[in-house]
């Protein structure tokens, strides 16, 4: 995160306190090392959950140079196969579809997510948060046993694998998948049609569905149409064949429909909401994401935590409002972005003055009966959003 930024977001913040340090996995990855002399056992995980606190112990600086130490670099950026977040005292350590990897209760409530790595193999995975502590907020380090590649290694026989689980190395030829060949005269249809207006509209969209029976944006524009020619009946006809789509955007079309003021008058018609799915639970991602709006918010605890507002388009686009207040002291905060998924995880992509992308990943949840987005905004700056109804 920009340090502009990254200093907004610490207005709040307690000082923090120094604490051991993450000193890298044994080759074995059997163990792993806080600071420069104390050696821990990595939790177990069993069904994808683990209990208790890892075992540590002092250890003389041979036995620590015996462990052949690996220092793996942090999970950031797209490349990332884990990513974590906390609510209360649970720390949740998922892969980028959502799956989770390991759910385990810190003895005390988390403040913050500061880092995680993972072994070269993927059987450790290495945790560094905060909690706090006496007013202040104090480092700490866990690590789990999630098994090579997140599963226990075993044998034919069901033990140990001879080679100790260390994965073969399969080279396999890359995979080249050639982009689809747009039809020029689909091409040229679309682009007319996005240029006509009034009645000439539903004729020129029309031409679009004669090439390509199935196209999305040609149904519901169609169906602006003849909603604004105050032929409801016809513009629902259009929405339900919409709805019969199988393409991947026709759903993100029949989502912008129950924001669409051109449909307020058919807001009670129960062929609508039928059609657009106003009345019936959620049944993708991107529909949980953005069927009630796309606006989540977290609320405003004075020198707590910040009130976050942020708001998802279909562009993938967003805008993201921090509000912030201690002791007399204001902050506000706005960042613009970009935004894309993959199953339940969300990634916020903002760009900082570097020319670089920050990066801040979020997860689709669930409290009770309402959906939930937690993104870990900066080392500092973990929040959960709930979705408003616009």
């Amino acid at each position: 995160m920009s340090r502009a930024l990254t200093t907004s977001l610490l207005m709040c913040a307690s000082s923090i306190a120094a604490a051991d340090s993450f000193g890298g996995v044994a080759g074995n990855e059997k163990s792993y090392v806080i600071g420069r002399d104390k050696v821990c056992e990595p939790i177990k995980v069993t069904a994808g959950a683990a209990r208790g606190v890892p075992v540590c112990k002092a250890a003389a600086t041979e036995a620590i140079a015996s462990l052949s130490l690996k220092n793996p670099s942090p999970e950031r950026g797209a490349d990332a196969v884990v990513r974590v977040i906390a609510k209360s005292r649970t720390i949740t350590v998922s892969r980028p579809t959502g799956e989770v990897v390991v759910a385990w209760d810190a003895p005390d409530p988390v403040a913050s997510i500061v880092e995680v790595w993972r072994s070269t193999y993927g059987r450790v995975v290495v945790v560094e948060y905060t909690v706090r502590r006496a007013g202040r907020e104090v480092h700490e380090v866990v690590g789990f046993d999630v098994g090579v590649g997140g599963k226990e290694p075993t044998g034919p026989d069901g033990g140990k694998p001879p080679d100790g689980g260390k994965p073969p190395v399969i080279v396999r030829p890359p995979v080249i998948v050639p982009p689809p060949v747009e039809d020029p005269a689909l091409v040229k249809a679309v682009a007319k049609a996005r240029k006509t207006a009034g009645t000439a509209a539903v004729a020129a969209w029309r031409k679009v569905l004669v090439l390509d029976g199935d196209h999305p944006e040609a149904l519901y524009r169609i169906a602006v149409a003849r909603m604004v020619a105050k032929k409801a009946s016809e513009a629902i006809g259009a929405l339900e064949k919409l709805a019969t789509s199988s393409r991947a955007d026709a759903a993100e079309w029949l989502i912008d429909a129950r924001f669409d003021k051109t449909f307020v008058k058919l807001f009670d018609d129960a062929r609508f909401r039928a059609a657009v799915g106003m009345d019936r639970a959620a049944t993708t991602p991107y529909e949980r994401l953005m069927g009630l709006g796309g606006q989540w918010e977290q609320s405003l605890t004075p020198c707590d935590r910040p009130e976050i507002k942020v708001r998802l388009r279909r562009d993938r686009t967003f805008r993201l409002d921090l509000r912030s207040t201690c002791e007399g002291a204001r902050e506000n905060v706005t960042l613009k972005g970009t935004w894309r998924q993959s199953d339940q995880a969300v990634d916020l992509l903002l760009r900082n003055p570097d020319g670089g992308t920050d990066k801040a990943p979020c997860l689709l949840g669930r409290d009770r009966d309402e959906d939930t987005l937690t993104c870990h905004v900066d080392a500092d700056l973990t929040f959960e959003g709930r979705p408003v109804r616009r």
